[in-house]
Parts: structure tokens; C-alpha cells; sequence
């Protein structure tokens, strides 16, 4: 019995050996693509190159709501990485770690597959993957919380902090604080805690606006000048919450990959009309979202997935060209100009 224990134990070093190795491949390909392909690069640079500067800037509350552990973090790397290499450390952290995931997450090679389409052809995660860097770090440092610390009480405090980092980790600890007080207090039964997170952000979406103004939070008017868009996004959503929603077992509801992608799916849901927030937000969500999408090996989730990547990938182009890449990284893809 030992033995097999033992080939057991082997087996799974092995995969995990892999698929660090592939993850780490893909994470190298990444950061083989130059700054000069993608928006908002100069503006990494720019952090790494004068963050100590830029935190000068601000003072009281607005230092903190402000992300210096993002400032903090891009001067450390800048004794390790020259300023160019620093938006590409995070590029290659969030490609490593969302792929990995994937490859832990996925029920068979055919999710794997999709789910890897998915990081690539949907346009939000691309647009995660290679250019709301900070973002993209925050919620994929997100994952590893989750993946360490799901059942622990430093679980919210770790969220917390990571809104340091990024601004909209505050707005996600507020989010899972709800949702721990009404799984405690009211039902943990999923269904309810979903239609609850569906009324409360269509509620809330009205408020952060405001709020984010009186925290001075420099996205504010970033999110002001988001254009709301149609209702295709809305019904692409709504068709993953209620596919996963109809394959729940009582064994998720202790899944904090499940239950956490599920709470943003919710709000991303509850808010789409209302407030031109849900749009950055969930990008937070986005990479627990696609493992989600990997988690069920049936023939409902493959529809699913598959039915995800294809309706996507038919607005890739137009939507890459418009919100992700430089002039010359259209060149570089797709050829234009």
C-alpha cells in the first residue's frame, strides 16, 4: 500500500513539475512581445522608472487609496529588472499563474484546451493578460490567497491588503465580507447567496462612484469615461451563471475558486446596466472565472466553454484593436495600417 501511496505521491510531483514547466513556457512567450506593442505601457515604465516620486504626490487617505504597495513593489524591482523589464515581470507572474491554474483545474484535456483559448481569445482576458498589468497582478496574487489561505481567518485580511496593490481588491474585500456574513447569518445555500449579490451590487453600483471621488482613487475618472456597452456581455454571463449553477454540489460551496468566481459573476451581473464599474471589475474575477468554466467534465461545460470562446473570439479582433493594442502591436498581429 505504501508503494502505491509512494507512486501516487510521484505521479502528482511529476504533473505538477509539468505543468509549472509549461506554464512557465507560456509565460516566456509573453514576455517575448515589446512594451511598444501594447497600451499604457509607458505608463508601467513610468512607475517603475519614479514611484517613490509619484507616491510623494499624494498624501492622507489618498496615499492609500492610491495603491503604494504597487509603488513600493515596482522600486524593489527596479534594483533586480531595468525599468522596461518591470511591466514584463508582471506580465510573465500573471500568465504563470493563470495558466497553471488551469492545467491544475481542468477535468480533462479538452477543457484544458478551451480554457487556454479562452486566456488568449476572449478579449478581456487578453486585455488582462497584457495590458491592466496591476490589475491582472492583483487578481492573479488573488488566486494564490485563495488557493493558500480559503479556509483561513487571515483569508479577508489578506484581501484587504491586496487592495494596496490595487484599488479594486477594497471593493472585492467588501464584496466576500458580505457574502461570509450571509453565508453565516442567513443561507449558505449558493442560489441564494447569488440572486442576494445580484440585488445588492444593481444597488451598491449607484454609490461607488461617489465613493471613489470622496477616496480620491485615481481610477474615478477612468471609470467615468467607460462607456457602457450592450447587452451581449450581460446574456454571455448570465448563460456561465446558470450552467454553473445548474451542476452545483454541496462540495463547492467549500471551493473558494468556485464560490469567489460565482460572487463575481453575481456582481458583474447586477451591476452591467447600472455603472460602467462592472466592466474593470471583472477583470478581478476573469481568471477564476475561466478556471471555473474548466472545473465540470461534462457535456454542459464543454458547450459552455466552447460557446464562450467562439462567441468572443468573433469580436477579438475589433475589440483588441480598439482597447489593447499600440499602433504597431495591430501591425505586428493583425497586419493593419
Amino acid at each position: 500500500m505504501s508503494a502505491i501511496n509512494l507512486t501516487d505521491v510521484s505521479s502528482k510531483i511529476l504533473k505538477t513539475f509539468f505543468f509549472a514547466f509549461c506554464s512557465a513556457s507560456f509565460a516566456f512567450l509573453l514576455t517575448l512581445l515589446p512594451n511598444e506593442y501594447f497600451r499604457d505601457r509607458d505608463n508601467y515604465i513610468i512607475y517603475a522608472k519614479d514611484s517613490l516620486n509619484i507616491m510623494e504626490r499624494y498624501d492622507g487617505i489618498a496615499l492609500f487609496t492610491n495603491e503604494p504597495l504597487f509603488l513600493l513593489l515596482n522600486n524593489a524591482l527596479t534594483f533586480v529588472f531595468t525599468a522596461e523589464v518591470v511591466p514584463l515581470f508582471f506580465v510573465a507572474f500573471t500568465a504563470f499563474t493563470v495558466s497553471f491554474f488551469i492545467f491544475i483545474r481542468s477535468r480533462n484535456l479538452l477543457l484544458m484546451a478551451l480554457g487556454f483559448m479562452a486566456l488568449v481569445l476572449v478579449p478581456q482576458s487578453f486585455h488582462m493578460l497584457l495590458v491592466v498589468l496591476r490589475q491582472a497582478f492583483t487578481a492573479t496574487v488573488l488566486m494564490w490567497v485563495i488557493f493558500y489561505f480559503w479556509q483561513s481567518k487571515w483569508f479577508l485580511l489578506l484581501v484587504f491588503l491586496l487592495g494596496f496593490i490595487h484599488s479594486s481588491a477594497f471593493i472585492l474585500f467588501a464584496f466576500l465580507s458580505i457574502d461570509k456574513l450571509f453565508s453565516s447569518i442567513i443561507s449558505k445555500n449558493i442560489i441564494h447567496r447569488v440572486c442576494f449579490f445580484i440585488f445588492i451590487s444593481a444597488v451598491v453600483s449607484f454609490l461607488i462612484m461617489p465613493l471613489a471621488e470622496i477616496l480620491a482613487l485615481r481610477q474615478a475618472t477612468e471609470y467615468q469615461d467607460t462607456v457602457g456597452g450592450g447587452g451581449g456581455n450581460f446574456i454571455l454571463y448570465v448563460s456561465v451563471l446558470l450552467v454553473t449553477l445548474s451542476q452545483r454540489k454541496k462540495v463547492h460551496t467549500e471551493d473558494g475558486f468556485y464560490v469567489v468566481a460565482l460572487v463575481g459573476i453575481s456582481v458583474y451581473v447586477g451591476m452591467y446596466f447600472f455603472s460602467p464599474f462592472a466592466g474593470r471589475l471583472i477583470t478581478s474575477f476573469l481568471p477564476l472565472i475561466i478556471c471555473l468554466m474548466c472545473m465540470f467534465g461534462n457535456a454542459r461545460a464543454l458547450f459552455l466553454l466552447a460557446g464562450f470562446v467562439l462567441v468572443n473570439s468573433l469580436i477579438f479582433k475589433g475589440t483588441v484593436e480598439s482597447n489593447s493594442l499600440s499602433v504597431q502591436g495591430v501591425q505586428y498581429l493583425f497586419g493593419g495600417y
